[in-house]
């Protein structure tokens, strides 16, 4: 028993100095956080108004709707507090010396509970002596303690579903990543396609791939499917998709266009232009320019 308590106490010891999970300092999570905690702090209060707090507004003349503004206030003045924090943390945990771990992140937030009661309880000293709201106790350490846990009870469900939530999207994400690498290992005749956020959206066979075509920020690919031409868009640019195809026979001809030089069946000149064509009914002539003409030459000559 007393072995199974020091294993556990080790384990928890062991977790509590391991790094912070990324998804918590990441700053888009950062925004999340503040935005998701901010409306459901506002929600919350003004559906269920908590801790008796409908009696702190006097009865001069105020309505529920001044009890809105007031938890709007109350609330948005909070969350600035966090928002200014999250961001200190943030630059904080960029610098590479600077090691944020699972123990330094809930002190972290330990810490902007303290500051969040803090500012409540000016605030509520201040609007108390204007006559603005009704307070039970004007001793500032009583009312800095019932704002502390007012402030946990608010903050601790969303805090904990959007640790929950990031914590999801994580998993999910190394899931995608295993099954993208899984197909990637099963056949390499296949060329993959990810979007601008790396996320694998197309896998086609080597020998149906036609030509690739820019779309302002996007792409337009063109392959076949049982004989049947097919097209998809994908978010991402064609610098971006060169980068991904480079040590495929898939190249840049043109400002516009990739082409698969397997599938090349002439190139011909009109002019002073050159152009691919593919030997497939309803695909027009592939351009080559004069930046990518010399490069697509070169290719293209030792299959001829």
């Amino acid at each position: 028993m007393q072995k199974q308590f020091y294993k556990m106490a080790a384990t928890f010891t062991s977790f509590l100095f391991s790094k912070a999970p990324k998804y918590l300092l990441e700053k888009r999570n950062q925004l999340i956080m503040v935005l998701y905690v901010s409306i459901f702090a506002i929600i919350f209060i003004n559906i269920y108004k908590p801790f008796e707090s409908i009696q702190w507004i006097t009865t001069k003349g105020f309505s529920s709707t001044m009890y809105f503004v007031w938890s709007s206030v109350l609330v948005l003045m909070g969350m600035t507090v966090v928002a200014i924090s999250r961001l200190i943390m943030y630059k904080y945990s960029r610098k590479p010396t600077h090691n944020i771990t699972v123990l330094k992140y809930i002190i972290w937030v330990f810490i902007e509970l303290l500051l969040l009661a803090g500012a409540f309880t000016v605030l509520a000293i201040i609007t108390s002596r204007r006559g603005n709201i009704n307070l039970n106790s004007l001793d500032p350490l009583e009312i800095y303690i019932q704002a502390l846990q007012n402030t946990v009870y608010i903050l601790f469900i969303p805090y904990f579903i959007c640790i929950l939530y990031f914590s999801y999207q994580e998993k999910a994400a190394k899931l995608r990543q295993l099954m993208d690498e899984s197909i990637g290992n099963k056949s390499t005749s296949l060329i993959s396609f990810r979007d601008e956020r790396g996320v694998l959206q197309l896998s086609i066979a080597k020998e149906n791939l036609l030509y690739i075509e820019s779309a302002d920020n996007y792409i337009c690919i063109w392959y076949t499917k049982n004989d049947q031409l097919k097209k998809q868009l994908l978010r991402i640019t064609m610098k971006e998709i060169s980068e991904q195809l480079a040590e495929t026979n898939v190249v840049r001809c043109h400002r516009s266009y990739m082409v698969n030089l397997d599938l090349v069946k002439v190139m011909r000149r009109e002019k002073e232009n050159l152009f691919l064509e593919l030997g497939y009914p309803n695909i027009k002539e592939i351009p080559i320019s004069k930046t990518y003409g010399e490069q697509v030459l070169r290719r293209l000559m030792p299959i001829n």
